[in-house]
């Protein structure tokens, strides 16, 4: 699954290629994936004529602004966007949905699970909304520091690792960023939160800081089932210490990696550096 340092990577392309351009057609190849209370026939004639201001993002949440509109897309599991020149259109397996824009372009949204999701929504009411309403804010905002997640956690029996993947408190965390969180911050993974004391928590938040903002420097991650779109190789899996590092030496200190599974997550993490 792509997480926030995929998706920033994602968006800042799609940006270069699409800022400004009209959409012309819509086709809605699995009605399913609209989740908004609008029909199909409505939803495509809405969007006729309105340009791409920007491509944004929250957390993992791609934003598509359209003048007093937004097309929020999430990619779940598998989804991918695709733009291509008309001329140059490839045949993409487990196209959902296809729009058509000005300057000759096409945009496609591919998802071999279905599994993702958009929402269309109103630009001035959408941030009170699902499925924006329910995002917490992201390690890099300004409020979030120890104090601020030591207060979310401080009564919680639930391991740490899985907190920071509840996207409600902390968003844009991810699997693989949890587990090379945890390592960073030489904290367990199974740890409850209410046993993370205040500075603990502040090491985890400069350590989701430093994570992220290195993944995103690198193009995020390609691994896992996630492929970014059209040639966007992420090349933090090369700096990765724990993930996918089962049985492996640990770089710090010389232990071994151990995997196992926390809440149905495979979990990557050294217990000797990680108390």
């Amino acid at each position: 699954m792509p997480e926030l340092p995929e998706v920033e990577t994602v968006i800042r392309v799609l940006n270069e290629k699409l800022k400004n351009l009209k959409v012309t057609k819509v086709e809605m190849f699995y009605p399913k994936l609209l989740k908004s209370s609008i029909s199909i026939e409505d939803f495509s004639q809405d969007l006729k004529g309105r340009v791409i201001e920007k491509v944004d993002r929250i957390a993992k949440h791609i934003l598509f602004i359209l003048g007093d509109k937004v097309l929020i897309s999430h990619l779940r599991m598998e989804g991918k966007w695709f733009v291509f020149d008309k001329d140059n259109e490839q045949d993409i397996k487990h196209t959902l949905a296809r729009f058509e824009l000005s300057e000759n372009k096409v945009m496609i949204y591919s998802d071999t699970r279905k599994f993702g999701t958009l929402h269309y929504q109103d630009i001035k009411e959408f941030k009170k909304l699902k499925p924006i309403v329910t995002v917490g804010p992201e390690p890099f905002d300004p409020i979030v520091n120890g104090n601020f997640l030591h207060e979310k956690i401080k009564k919680s029996t639930k391991a740490i690792k899985t907190i920071l993947l509840d996207q409600t408190i902390i968003s844009g965390i991810g699997n693989i960023y949890a587990n090379e969180i945890m390592f960073d911050a030489k904290i367990s993974p199974f740890r409850a939160g209410k046993d993370i004391s205040p500075e603990e928590a502040q090491r985890i938040v400069d350590s989701s800081v430093k994570i992220l903002n290195r993944a995103i420097e690198l193009g995020g991650s390609t691994i896992d089932t996630y492929q970014p779109e059209q040639g966007i190789d992420g090349k933090f899996q090369n700096e990765l210490k724990v993930h996918m590092k089962n049985k492996t030496t640990c770089l710090v200190c010389g232990g071994e990696i151990k995997k196992v599974q926390l809440n149905g997550r495979g979990t990557y993490y050294c217990e000797l550096c990680q108390k």
